[in-house]
């Protein structure tokens, strides 16, 4: 049997192994085959064995083929972008090819515990249609040897308010989520500059209960040395505000999350020094649901605005 291989975009022939796998885990990349290895060891290296990798090259500068063809793995497959499309396009072209019943994401710069899917599954199996996806939490690595671990929610729940208000919870590198979640509310919009995870989330947990597991399964690197979308501010200020915007008819019922959203956005704005962008905020904050903290904070940005 053909033991794996490489394709470009359009789907030219992917050898196929001899079992289908149950978990399709999509790794994109982008011109950082070194991350990208130690990240496709941490999936092969998993407990759990009924899976497949899917690499998709996103780089133009460096390429990662010679990195997925060392490991001469029959799991593991490499798909290259013809040009640069960004995260959630590569994600989408990973979700395309994945052949199996759930789908798992893995950013080039993270890894995984060795028992991460083992554990999911595990929790899937009892569990009714209606539960769409697993998601866990995760260990934060900084510069300098500082380490964060999060907390989510145990056990199976309804998700949707939690999405609402939690934007930064549910990080695909934790998740699997079931492939036909993908037929019922899409995929990644690849429009948002940030935020893309929590738009999806969004739409899954509007139709679908969720699986929490309160276990730091994946550790995320923050390290300063690589570029990261969380790190640009004005890209994370422009996704929160496209995501107010698509969902303005679900956030006006609840203005509480709104007036959060609007008070992040503001602090951020004024973080970067746009004084009257943050007033703007501050402002709609208020609108939204009054709260001291929102009304020192506008007449703060009123003063730094006019100096």
């Amino acid at each position: 049997a053909d033991v794996g291989g490489t394709s470009g975009e359009n789907g030219a022939a992917i050898p196929e192994i001899d079992m289908t796998p149950k978990v399709s885990v999509v790794i994109p990349t982008h011109n950082r085959p070194a991350l990208a290895k130690r990240a496709i060891a941490s999936v092969l290296s998993q407990s759990y064995r009924e899976l497949e990798v899917i690499v998709v090259d996103d780089g133009m500068k460096e390429r990662a083929d010679a990195v997925a063809a060392s490991f001469g793995d029959a799991r593991l497959r490499y798909v290259s972008h013809d040009k640069e499309k960004g995260g959630g396009a590569a994600r989408n072209t990973g979700i395309a090819h994945a052949r199996g019943d759930f789908i798992a994401f893995l950013d080039d710069d993270d890894e995984w515990m060795p028992e991460k899917l083992e554990m999911q599954m595990r929790a899937f199996a009892p569990t009714p249609p209606d539960i769409g996806f697993c998601y866990t939490a995760v260990r934060i690595a900084y510069d300098g040897g500082k380490e964060v671990v999060t907390r989510v929610p145990e056990g199976v729940g309804n998700y949707f308010e939690f999405a609402l208000r939690n934007f930064k919870t549910f990080l695909s590198v934790t998740l699997v989520v079931k492939r036909n979640i993908f037929d019922e509310v899409g995929t990644f919009d690849p429009d948002f500059p940030s935020h893309q995870e929590a738009d999806l989330m969004v739409r899954i947990a509007q139709k679908f209960k969720g699986l929490g597991i309160n276990k730091p399964l994946v550790r995320v690197s923050m390290s300063q040395q690589y570029e990261h979308i969380g790190s640009n501010l004005e890209r994370r200020i422009a996704g929160r505000e496209l995501m107010l915007k698509k969902y303005q008819d679900v956030f006006h019922t609840r203005p509480s999350a709104l007036a959060f959203h609007y008070f992040w956005i503001g602090l951020r704005c004024r973080d970067s020094g746009q004084h009257g962008r943050a007033q703007g905020a501050f402002l709609k904050a208020l609108k939204a649901r009054f709260a001291l903290r929102y009304v020192f904070h506008y007449f703060m940005s009123v003063l730094r605005s006019a100096t």
